[in-house]
């Protein structure tokens, strides 16, 4: 029996947790006038930034380990074939969601030997092989998906947007207006022929969101976008309601170029909809304000505060008025989706856009 590690004075010690390696950082930049070459040249950047990128193909999991490198997981074959591979935080997670393992407890509760010893009893008791492909970033597994798994990394899907505008005689007709690079990245378009005052002084635009991920976190999506200029708020197309999504599954990403193809349009044709309800916001009047935002149940506790702060900021009022128009109520929300990480930014505004839909006579 393996003897109880002591120090020197005879107390008991345990191993700190290993740690994970970090995902690529999470990155939101507005745009105060971009084309799409420039923009979708910055976004292939960040990530050839985050390092070379590789797929490796595991045939079966069972057949690596899980070990100890520099206080971190990694993950390594029995073979002994080539190196350990660190974890990064969306990897481990990754490889212990397919394991069927507690993500945050086994990551930061359990001292390193029971970290192993789970994840390993783990990958070795599966009855069956577990494929998967591992995405590495700089020799990181950044990613543990599907050995379905079909990339349309950023260069690739960048590629076919613009050829997709291009079809549509829509390329030299748009700005984009922010971009986002991580875990998820998106690429806002907006379209300056399509802006219309909402109030006076106040003009909102036309607009397209396409965000993806090369980590397993999203699949491609290509929404409609309400534009506010004055404070770059941004509004979502409701789901269900021109929201066109294409998974990363499949041998063929020829399937997800063509829906994108497609989806442009669409989604545009209904964005132009969801902007004439945009504009009815202003005289419709949303009451109990407080219970309103209190029943926001998708919001944790500290968005539901900045919802309450950007909604007051919008009343012009020390506390959160008992009533008030719609559109203000709205432009809280999406005012505190800048607060917040960008796959989240993308939550807030798509509840926006639910909520308008709510609040003006449901789908039509």
């Amino acid at each position: 029996m393996q003897a109880i590690p002591t120090s020197t004075n005879g107390t008991v010690t345990v191993s700190p947790p290993l740690t994970v390696a970090a995902d690529m950082a999470p990155s939101w930049k507005n745009l105060s006038s971009s084309d799409f070459d420039d923009a979708a040249h910055a976004i292939v950047t960040a990530h050839k930034n985050d390092g070379a990128a590789a797929d490796v193909p595991v045939m079966d999991l069972r057949t690596w380990g899980i070990i100890p490198a520099d206080g971190r997981f990694a993950l390594a074959p029995l073979g002994k074939q080539h190196g350990p591979l660190a974890l990064r935080s969306n990897g481990f997670s990754n490889l212990a969601t397919k394991l069927g393992a507690p993500t945050d407890f086994v990551r930061d509760r359990l001292p390193a030997p029971l970290q192993l010893g789970t994840m390993n009893w783990l990958l070795a008791s599966s009855e069956k092989p577990v494929p998967a492909t591992l995405r590495l970033r700089a020799n990181q597994i950044a990613a543990v998906v599907s050995d379905r798994y079909c990339p349309l990394d950023q260069e690739e899907l960048m590629s076919c947007v613009r050829a997709a505008l291009a079809q549509q005689g829509a390329l030299a007709d748009i700005e984009v207006k922010s971009i986002a690079t991580g875990l998820v990245d998106v690429i806002r378009l907006v379209f300056p022929a399509e802006e219309k005052p909402v109030k006076v002084g106040d003009v909102s635009a036309l607009g397209l969101d396409i965000s993806s991920s090369s980590f397993g976190k999203s699949a491609v999506h290509v929404r409609g976008l309400i534009w506010r200029l004055k404070c770059t708020n941004g509004l979502r197309v409701a789901e269900g309601m021109g929201a066109y999504a294409f998974r990363h599954v499949g041998r063929d990403s020829d399937r997800i170029r063509a829906g994108i193809a497609e989806a442009i349009p669409s989604a545009l044709a209904v964005a132009r909809g969801t902007f004439d309800r945009w504009r009815s916001a202003v005289n419709v009047m949303v009451n109990e304000v407080a219970s309103l935002i209190d029943c926001l149940r998708d919001l944790t506790l500290g968005e539901k505060k900045l919802v309450e702060q950007e909604v007051q900021r919008e009343a012009g009022t020390s506390a959160l008025p008992e009533y008030m128009p719609l559109y203000g109520f709205l432009n809280g929300v999406t005012a505190a989706a800048h607060h917040v990480l960008p796959a989240r930014r993308l939550e807030l505004e798509s509840l926006a856009g639910e909520l308008l839909v709510r609040h003006t006579g449901g789908p039509s």
